[in-house]
């Protein structure tokens, strides 16, 4: 299932429209409008907010392939996409943090 399936059938079930969705998410709803009909994919701050607004844990959005995944690999593999915009110290600042020994980082 998709996650706009997946949205839309949580919707359903909990009784709630497009509007509310917003509202409880903090997304407007036209953007709420295109990511239900797959015009748009959403980022995963998005999913976070959609996720706590329909209160389920975001892996409830994740396939089966990546609920397999940690989230250090996830998280990594997004700096490491993106990791050109870090500077160094930032990006293992970040990385420390994640790890869970970076209290004062």
């Amino acid at each position: 299932m998709r996650w706009n399936e997946q949205v839309l059938d949580l919707m359903k079930q909990k009784g709630i429209n497009q509007k509310q969705l917003a509202t409880l998410s903090g997304i407007t709803e036209s953007s709420i409008c295109r990511y239900l009909k797959s015009e748009k994919t959403p980022r995963m701050d998005i999913v976070v907010n959609v996720a706590k607004a329909l209160q389920v844990e975001t892996d409830y959005f994740l396939s089966e392939e990546d609920r397999g995944q940690t989230a250090f690999n996830v998280i990594s593999a997004a700096i490491a996409r993106k990791g050109n915009e870090l500077s160094p110290d930032e990006r293992n600042r970040l990385i420390a943090l994640i790890a869970g020994g970076g209290k004062n980082a």
